[in-house]
């Protein structure tokens, strides 16, 4: 009988190893960095609240590095390897091993074997930077053009450029996305912005993306803290959303269906927004700091130039500006609609009455006083100037 005992105990330990073995927590990370020779490579590991340093070694003579690192969940794990100056994302799960390599030009030219979610990481960085690239030259020769009748021409065919490499860029993100919704990459995706955009597309519709990513992943990794987090994101979202609507609701009700604005133009002469009921207004928020500023305005003033003479009033307010700069600027940029100026910015009644915390932003109101639509821009904001101005 005792010896029965111990060949049970003995089998019993002999499974429990075999099943821990099974389970490894531990990943291993290494790889050569050429070129970097004894220099410091930093493991950083991303939780959803924090970033923590969990381990620093040095690449031997060849660059050579090696890491074995804990993963304190059963799920995927985002970490940063952090190493002259560049940083290179990577998406861990518990078990596996994975090469990293690079030849120069840390952060984008590397390779990655061993984890299909740090692969499609890669993929998804190779295409944003270089579409950020592609906009911020676009942006920078439309600059370049002096603002006149004689180069109308050559800004127009940039401007159209410009938005169409941006849209083509916006539908290209969400196709990544919605693609790869069951891999922890969609949700590194999800938090990606182009230059001084608030949404990934806007406010309402991002929403759908989100909980898209969230409800594919909770069926593969339900215990992960960083779904756990998106979710609660998503939660609160949609809470602010129904504030919002149930504010137009309110505005929509009243008399006077949207909020009043009295602020100073570049001329020290007030102006209200409310002087325009009747008409189709569109309520810009801008601010000098948004590098896209000169390209929204530029997009507005084909608005105006359709639309100046069938009742479309264009009210831009300016947020948090230095007043100098944005009365050279406005001169400068010829702006032909209303423009004012609010000091104190995203504190001021003017955003805060439009639940504005972020630019660019914009309302649309009918000539019926009835708020019809936020943050919408391009072709969908032509459209809808088109159906509301007939």
């Amino acid at each position: 009988m005792m010896n029965r005992l111990k060949t049970y105990g003995w089998v019993s330990l002999f499974v429990f190893l075999v099943v821990s073995c099974g389970k490894n927590p531990k990943a291993k990370i290494e790889g050569t960095f050429s070129g970097v020779s004894e220099d410091t490579v930093v493991l950083e590991m991303i939780s959803a609240r924090e970033r923590i340093v969990i381990d620093t070694v040095l690449t031997d003579h060849k660059g050579f590095y090696k890491f074995k690192v804990d993963i304190p969940e059963k799920a995927p794990m985002f970490f940063n390897l952090i190493c002259d100056g560049s940083t290179i994302p990577l998406i861990v799960a518990p078990g596996e091993k994975l090469t990293v390599n690079s030849l120069c030009d840390l952060g984008r030219n590397y390779t990655v074997e061993g984890s299909e979610s740090s692969r499609l990481l890669r993929e998804f960085n190779t295409f944003y930077n270089q579409s950020v690239s592609t906009l911020d030259s676009l942006s920078q020769l439309f600059t370049n053009i002096p603002s006149d009748k004689e180069h109308e021409a050559n800004k127009k065919e940039i401007l159209d450029k410009y938005l169409k490499e941006y849209y083509r860029i916006k539908r290209e993100h969400i196709k990544f996305i919605l693609s790869n919704a069951s891999s922890m990459a969609a949700i590194y995706a999800l938090y990606q912005r182009l230059p001084n955009d608030t949404w990934l597309y806007n406010e309402t519709s991002d929403l759908i993306y989100y909980q898209t990513v969230a409800d594919s992943l909770s069926t593969h990794y339900p215990t992960s803290s960083r779904v756990k987090a998106l979710q609660n994101e998503i939660d609160q979202r949609k809470k602010t959303i129904d504030l919002i609507q149930q504010i137009s609701t309110l505005e929509e009700s009243d008399s006077l269906s949207f909020p009043e604005i009295e602020l100073q133009d570049v001329n020290g002469k007030n102006r209200k927004l409310t002087d325009y009921q009747g008409k189709t207004i569109l309520l810009d928020f801008w601010s000098l700091k948004d590098t896209h500023s000169s390209v929204n305005n530029a997009e507005m003033k084909e608005l105006h130039k359709l639309y100046a003479d069938k009742d479309l009033v264009i009210f831009q307010v300016s947020l948090g500006d230095e007043k100098a700069d944005w009365i050279a600027t406005v001169r400068e940029q010829k702006l032909p609609w209303i423009c004012v100026y609010d000091s104190k910015g995203a504190s001021g009644i003017a955003a805060m009455s439009y639940n504005i915390q972020s630019v660019p932003a914009n309302v649309l109101i009918d000539s019926e006083g009835k708020i019809v639509g936020r943050n919408i821009f391009g072709e969908e904001l032509k459209d809808k100037i088109a159906e509301l101005i007939r």
